[in-house]
């Protein structure tokens, strides 16, 4: 039940950055995925429930289902009023007007936090994305990192974000090997002579095949280069040593919690295309 309830809150995550953009399409799209959000959860709950009904069983009926069965439906004519929307967009290429999307947001966010509550006990927002996330290792620096950002130091939940990240792009070795570490170490060899001490050529090397390596795995298997370049420029930099030691490097010192959520949101979608990656 909780993975299905993760997936409609996702769905609902995912809908809302359509639905923050001014055209149509995207407020079409976003409304679809919104629709999408609250049949998953009708369907949860029906089958949670064991209530019978026909398998091409359309969203508005199932509705009237659970109403008959004695479940409370939170927004139910509004969400028959987004099920319209959704039919107008999908199957008649009506584009919504401007603010329609952010008015079902509202709508499809009040369902959820309710109905999760009522039917289930769960609260939304104690429902965890990184859930979603198998490796062990990376589940556990973004665990750290939603705590951190729960306790509004957004600093170190960047700093755990960016373990991920770098964990994640590691975990592509089978496409492209990882970047050698000692690379970086004949900088400190070469500093040993005088006339090349202060210069570390090495460290940039390395640092550079690192992200045309990212850049390389992105355009492979085509993950979404707008969240990779967002990861890449507001995160800080990490590397691991052998030791499992780590060392973080920022470009700035201050951190939104919009940067970290979106962020989480990025990392998470990452590790999920990954995982049905062939």
């Amino acid at each position: 039940m909780i993975p299905q309830l993760l997936l409609a809150k996702r769905l609902y995550i995912e809908a809302s950055s359509y639905a923050e953009r001014a055209d149509p399409v995207s407020c079409g799209i976003a409304i679809s995925m919104l629709q999408d959000s609250a049949e998953l959860y009708v369907w949860t709950l029906i089958k949670e429930r064991n209530i019978p009904v026909k398998d091409q069983a359309g969203f508005a009926s199932n509705i009237e289902v659970l109403q008959k069965n004695g479940l409370a439906v939170p927004n139910a004519a509004k969400l028959q009023e987004l099920n319209k929307a959704r039919v107008g967009f999908k199957h008649y290429g009506n584009l919504p007007a401007p603010g329609e999307a952010l008015k079902f947001q509202t709508y499809v966010e009040d369902f959820l936090r309710l109905a999760m509550q009522e039917h289930f006990g769960v609260k939304f927002d104690e429902l965890s994305l990184v859930d979603l996330v198998v490796d062990q290792e990376i589940q556990n620096h973004l665990r750290t990192a939603e705590t951190k950002i729960k306790h509004i130091c957004f600093v170190e939940a960047a700093d755990e974000l960016a373990k991920a990240k770098t964990l994640v792009f590691a975990r592509m070795q089978k496409y492209l090997p990882v970047i050698d570490s000692s690379l970086r170490d004949t900088d400190r060899i070469l500093n040993t002579i005088k006339s090349v001490h202060g210069i570390n050529s090495f460290a940039y090397i390395t640092m550079y095949l690192g992200l045309l390596r990212e850049a390389s795995l992105v355009a492979i298997l085509r993950l979404s280069l707008e969240d990779y370049t967002f990861l890449r420029n507001s995160l800080p930099s990490a590397f691991q040593f052998g030791s499992g030691e780590w060392q973080i490097s920022r470009n700035r010192i201050k951190y939104t919690e919009a940067e970290c959520r979106r962020a989480l949101l990025c990392i998470v979608n990452l590790c999920q295309r990954l995982e049905t990656a062939p």
